[in-house]
């Protein structure tokens, strides 16, 4: 069968001969595909096919909860979930939403990120976003290419869990602000957050 053959074939009415294609498919697709964008395009187009949505939404969840790193780290699959997770929006599917959005938080790696700064004052070289008072964590917005932070490792959408060892999960802002300013040494820890 052609790589084009087995990706139609995770939409077809296959669920009696073979229930778990699908996982299989997700666990071998890396022996004969270029790249999982191949399926990641096939999938975004039978979105929009109404009868399929519910599968195609089932697949990208399985994906998800087994594969995570197929998607953290490859920019191109990390905008195939943004898009998809957009999609999902717009056709008002909010509890496969919530879904994604928990499996995708619940997979990242926390992982840490070390900075020296030549002093207090040097500029910090990633913007934040978020806080306490917004209701949700704080993250990274953007990341000066180039810089230090971002060969350290930071990047945009990184939620900061902690830095030097005080927790970020619950801070305002301003505080959080402060904390990265008023240290020349930040030991920042880090996860992927896509959403």
């Amino acid at each position: 069968a052609t790589p084009e053959r087995l990706i139609m074939h995770l939409i077809e009415e296959h669920s009696i001969v073979d229930p778990t294609y699908i996982e299989d498919f997700l666990l071998t697709y890396r022996t004969f595909l270029e790249s999982p964008l191949d399926v990641g395009i096939k999938l975004l187009e039978w979105f929009k096919i109404d009868s399929l949505r519910d599968k195609v939404t089932r697949i990208v969840l399985l994906w998800v909860n087994n594969h995570f790193n197929d998607f953290e780290g490859d920019p191109a699959m990390t905008r195939f979930l943004e898009e998809f997770e957009k999609n999902l929006e717009d056709t008002k599917m909010n509890g496969h939403l919530r879904l994604l959005n928990i499996a995708c938080a619940a997979k990242a790696k926390w992982r840490q990120v070390v900075l020296q700064k030549a002093s207090r004052e040097s500029p910090l070289h990633f913007s934040l976003n978020g806080g306490s008072e917004k209701g949700f964590g704080v993250f990274v917005e953007g990341v000066e290419p180039g810089s230090k932070a971002a060969d350290a490792g930071l990047k945009r959408g990184d939620q900061i869990m902690e830095v030097n060892g005080q927790n970020f999960e619950n801070i305002t802002f301003v505080k959080a602000l402060e904390i990265l300013k008023n240290n020349t040494h930040l030991a920042l820890t880090v996860k992927t957050n896509i959403f």
